[in-house]
C-alpha cells in the first residue's frame, strides 16, 4: 500500500494529510486483525482442551462453532473453517451427528437399547470416534459380551457376523481408550463375566468371553 499521494493527484488540496490518516488506519486495522485472529485461536485452543478434558460436550462444541462463525461474519475475516479445524477436527455436520447421539441415560454417560444388532438405531447409539465400554445382554440380563471400542456400530456388526446373539445392550461413554479399558473392568465386576455358553460365537473367535477391542 502506497503512503504517498500519486503524482496525478498531487494538486488536490490537503490530500497528503488525509492519505496519511488512511494509511495509519489501515496499519492499525491490519494489526488489530492479527490480534483478533490470535485471540480467536486462543479461544479455540481452550475449547478444544476443555472438550478433551470432558468439560465441554458435543452440544457445547456446537455453540462454540456458531459463536466462532458469527465472529467471522462480523469482523470480515472471511472463511473460518480452516482455523476451526486446525484446533477442533469436527465440522458442523459431525458435531450435529455426535450431539444427536449423546447418551440418553440420566447420568449423561450411558446409552441403552433393547435390541440386537438388526434393531440398532445408528443415530441414537455411540458414534464412530466415541470411546465406550459396552455390555451385550441376552435372556433377562445375562451378559454375553463385555468389550470396549471407538467404533461401536462396526464392532457390533462384526460380533453379529461372527454369530453372537444378544437382545439388549448398554454402552458407557469414556474419555479415551485407556479409560474405556478401565470401565470395561468395572462392568465385568458389576455384571459378572460373560456367559460363554449363551454367546453362540464360533469357537475360533479370539474375542470369546472378553472382547477387549478398540476397533470395529
Amino acid at each position: 500500500m502506497t503512503d504517498r499521494v500519486p503524482a496525478l493527484l498531487a494538486d488536490v488540496p490537503g490530500l497528503g494529510d488525509v492519505l496519511a490518516s488512511v494509511v495509519t488506519l489501515h496499519r492499525e486495522h491490519a494489526n488489530l486483525r492479527d490480534r483478533i485472529i490470535a485471540a480467536e485461536d486462543d479461544y479455540l485452543r481452550r475449547i478444544a482442551a476443555a472438550h478433551q478434558a470432558g468439560q465441554v460436550d458435543w452440544k457445547g462444541l456446537i455453540s462454540a462453532y456458531e459463536q466462532f462463525r458469527a465472529w467471522s461474519k462480523d469482523n470480515g475475516l472471511g472463511t473460518f473453517r480452516d482455523r476451526w479445524e486446525a484446533h477442533i477436527q469436527y465440522d458442523r455436520s459431525a458435531l450435529t451427528r455426535y450431539a444427536g447421539a449423546m447418551p440418553q441415560g440420566p447420568d449423561g454417560m450411558t446409552w441403552t437399547g433393547n435390541t440386537g444388532f438388526d434393531g440398532l438405531d445408528s443415530k441414537s447409539c455411540p458414534q464412530r470416534g466415541m470411546d465406550v465400554a459396552f455390555v451385550l445382554f441376552r435372556g433377562g440380563g445375562t451378559p454375553v459380551f463385555i468389550g470396549f471400542t471407538s467404533q461401536f456400530r462396526l464392532r457390533l456388526k462384526k460380533l453379529a457376523t461372527d454369530g453372537l446373539i444378544w437382545d439388549s445392550w448398554l454402552a458407557r461413554l469414556c474419555d479415551a481408550r485407556q479409560d474405556a479399558v478401565e470401565v470395561r473392568r468395572e462392568l465385568v465386576k458389576q455384571y459378572g463375566e460373560p456367559n460363554i455358553a449363551a454367546q453362540r460365537v464360533p469357537t475360533e473367535s479370539p474375542d470369546v468371553g472378553h472382547g477387549g477391542s478398540s476397533s470395529g
